[in-house]
């Protein structure tokens, strides 16, 4: 699978080792990770601050990558069926055992929903410049239907492991004024520290379409499916930065995005 034009717009010609030299954070070997996947002139900081708190040092079997589809909807949620995927930075393995084993179980393979969708790939180069890694399982979702979602996390749990690493691909409130954002992010951000998936579904669509807010959490379904992998497991959950669009000095303050870096840690 190779590298599209629109992530490498994304990027914008920042090196993701200099977001990562330039935003450390405390190593805590988290089970998983929330970055954001907007520009690197945006995001891309707050990114850095939640892969530096993963040891680089430590060799991870398998990262899997959690995103929500921005450019179709569909049933469940599909794989990646290439045998590495290729970035500005050099190829990268994709775990074809993991992949069969998840076939016909809520995943299928499907290359077409990766094609023109950045969610993923801005995720890859800080992987490949922080991370000791042997392969990646990229999953695209594209479902809402919340059955779906325990199914695809009833599938993915026993991969849930020391050895293993979870990213969730996301970015928070879309499109509210600078203050709106604030405040919605932080309510987000409450939900997720709660760690619970019913409170989490009863609030995570709340006042949308009030002063442009489109979305509190672009890959809200990514995340809750890694909720109900987990809500029987007990995290010491930790924000590792947060800004918004408007905070950068690239955008105004009336139509912002927003982006936390949050760590899942044992």
């Amino acid at each position: 699978m190779k590298f599209n034009e629109t992530s490498l717009n994304f990027m914008g010609g920042i090196e993701p080792k200099k977001l990562l030299e330039d935003n450390p954070s405390t190593i805590s070997n988290p089970v998983a990770i929330i970055s954001p996947h907007a520009g690197y002139v945006f995001s891309g900081s707050v990114a850095a601050s939640a892969f530096n708190t993963i040891d680089p040092e430590k060799e991870h079997d398998t990262i899997f990558i959690l995103s929500t589809s921005h450019t179709a909807g569909y049933e469940n949620a599909v794989l990646l069926p290439h045998s590495s995927y290729d970035t500005p930075f050099g190829e990268m393995k994709i775990n074809n055992d993991i992949n069969s084993d998840l076939y016909n179980n809520g995943f299928r393979p499907y290359a077409g929903y990766f094609l023109n969708d950045h969610t993923i790939e801005v995720i890859l180069p800080f992987i490949q410049h922080r991370l000791k890694y042997k392969t990646i399982v990229p999953i695209m979702i594209g479902d809402s239907d919340t059955n779906n979602l325990k199914m695809i996390a009833d599938n993915l749990k026993k991969y849930l492991s020391p050895n293993n690493l979870f990213i969730i691909s996301s970015d928070f409130s879309h499109y509210p004024p600078y203050d709106l954002a604030v405040k919605v992010d932080n309510e987000t951000k409450d939900l997720i520290l709660k760690h619970d998936a019913n409170n989490f579904i009863k609030n995570i669509m709340k006042d949308l379409g009030y002063n442009n807010l489109a979305t509190r959490m672009c890959g809200w379904s990514s995340y809750l499916t890694f909720l109900y992998m987990t809500e029987d497991e007990s995290f010491d959950i930790k924000i590792t930065s947060y800004k918004n669009s408007g905070d950068t000095g690239f955008a105004g303050r009336d139509r912002v995005v927003g982006y936390f870096g949050i760590t899942f840690n044992k």
